[in-house]
């Protein structure tokens, strides 16, 4: 087997792993896509989600989800690693943890949520943070 063809199948089965979770009742579920608005005192952000079968007529639809954001949600930042990532993969993703609310308008962030009682509540905000070529 050649080595594109192993990198094929190791991206769909790393796809599967991260879409099939989404697809529950709720619990577990992501939101990718800008932050459009952080009301830190009302402890909410809204990111406006454009999720891969969001397109329509070849036009990107972008939901606004509107997240509670508690003491418990963690603050994750991710980057491209320059070389080896600690994983032992060149250019792996590398996660650091972030102080509460290190976001704001224009980051891009992958959410996950739990359903709330009125609303989805994040239980981690990743914000991506692009390096420098």
């Amino acid at each position: 087997m050649n080595t594109l063809r192993r990198v094929a199948i190791l991206l769909a089965v790393a796809v599967a792993a991260w879409v099939i979770p989404t697809w529950s009742d709720g619990q577990g579920r992501k939101y990718s896509g800008p932050v459009l608005s952080v009301d830190r005192s009302a402890g909410l952000i809204v990111v406006g989600d454009m999720g891969p079968w969001r397109i329509k007529e070849g036009v990107t639809q972008v939901d606004h989800r509107t997240i509670a954001v508690v003491p418990s949600t963690e603050f994750v930042g991710v980057r491209r690693a320059k070389g080896p990532a600690p994983s032992g993969w060149v250019g792996d993703f590398v996660e650091s943890v972030l102080p509460g609310w290190r976001v704001k308008p224009g980051d891009w962030v992958t959410v996950i949520v739990t359903a709330g009682d009125k609303q989805p509540t994040a239980v981690q905000i990743s914000v991506w943070e692009p390096t420098e070529g």
